[in-house]
């Protein structure tokens, strides 16, 4: 009898696991999201160390080409996306890029740190709430961490906030090729 409860727990261990791994897959829509995203906040930010000329051209071409991948990311997940949970998340990211779009960006575009922390910060609460609707604990620490760390560079070390902010999203970029490559078969 003991044996028996013994492995209905591991069996209950193991299927928890597993729909944990599911959930965490979706939130990062397959590990295409950090991907993406960790590329564009590596390279964006680290032009803007280096030049904000280069890194204005950058961010005008990259972030709306990112967006859009994004999304179709987030289409091409099927049935999953379909879900409440799913279509939460699509009305999130959503809601942001049209409070973005449409109304922030047009009346105050990011002018400086100031300005590009903001759209940061942005970006980490979306990426913490996501991690909350799919109970993706880890992703919700993403997110908090990150608005950690841009408060911090933005508050006390603002000169360093662009290699800061490149090193987030090399992080980023590595993490999400890590779990593409454990993901794909």
């Amino acid at each position: 009898m003991r044996e028996v409860r013994e492995e209905a727990k591991r069996l209950l261990r193991a299927a928890q696991e597993a729909e944990a791994q599911g959930q965490l897959r979706l939130a990062l829509l397959d590990g295409w999201l950090p991907l993406v995203w960790g590329g564009v906040f590596a390279l964006g930010h680290a032009l803007n160390a280096a030049n904000p000329l280069w890194a204005k051209g950058f961010w005008s071409l990259a972030a709306p080409l990112a967006t859009l991948l994004t999304f179709y990311l987030g289409f091409r997940q099927g049935t999953w996306v379909a879900s409440e949970r799913g279509l939460q998340t699509f009305a999130l990211w959503g809601l942001l890029t049209l409070f973005a779009l449409l109304h922030w960006l047009p009346l105050l575009p990011p002018k400086g740190v100031a300005g590009q922390s903001f759209l940061v910060s942005l970006a980490a609460f979306g990426l913490a709430f996501t991690g909350v609707l799919w109970r993706a604990w880890g992703v919700v620490g993403a997110g908090l961490g990150l608005f950690l760390l841009d408060l911090l560079l933005f508050r006390l070390l603002p000169q360093a906030f662009h290699p800061g902010m490149a090193l987030a999203g090399l992080l980023a970029l590595v993490y999400g090729a890590a779990w593409r490559r454990r993901w794909t078969p």
